[in-house]
């Protein structure tokens, strides 16, 4: 008898070691915002389809999005389709943008300037700092690193098939 207590005491130790790693991993990733690199045209009915970054605040409190500027030789990000917006990513510094609750961004990339000298296997990737505006508890930069292979990229360009919103 005293061996089956011992299993269940086992059990139930494990289960719930489980339960507060899932709870601890959900509130975490929840709040976490998500960056993915899409292919959209650069002006509505244009048939120039170019990257663009898709940022997504998931949590229910505003964030502070930045990135570094100025190397040409990665990939860039614009704070919009703005000639300052796009002027911003030819020198140094950085550009922050606040994204609201559940709030989007959709934001023009630019490749690198050797993009053509980059081997289709290779990852390019982009580097974005995060945090909240106003912290409950973690105040420190945290970061999002948004990859994808140059063939990759390049199949998502040329593959872009237009959608229709309105269905």
């Amino acid at each position: 008898m005293d061996t089956l207590y011992e299993i269940a005491k086992a059990i139930g130790s494990v289960s719930g070691l489980v339960a507060i790693g899932v709870l601890l991993w959900d509130r975490y990733v929840k709040h976490f915002p998500v960056a993915v690199i899409v292919a959209r045209p650069l002006m509505p009915g244009s048939r120039q389809i170019v990257p663009f970054l898709h940022v997504k605040n998931s949590s229910d409190r505003p964030i502070l999005v930045s990135w570094k500027d100025g190397d040409r030789s990665k990939m860039r990000v614009a704070r919009g389709q703005s000639i300052d917006g796009v002027l911003q990513t030819m020198f140094d510094g950085a550009t922050t943008i606040s994204l609201g609750a559940s709030g989007e961004a959709v934001l023009p990339v630019f490749r690198p300037g050797d993009y053509d000298r980059i081997d289709p296997e290779n990852q390019i990737e982009l580097c974005l700092h995060w945090k909240f505006a106003q912290p409950r508890i973690w105040k420190a930069d945290r970061s999002i690193v948004v990859s994808i292979r140059k063939i990759d990229l390049d199949r998502l360009i040329d593959g872009y098939l237009e959608h229709d919103d309105k269905q």
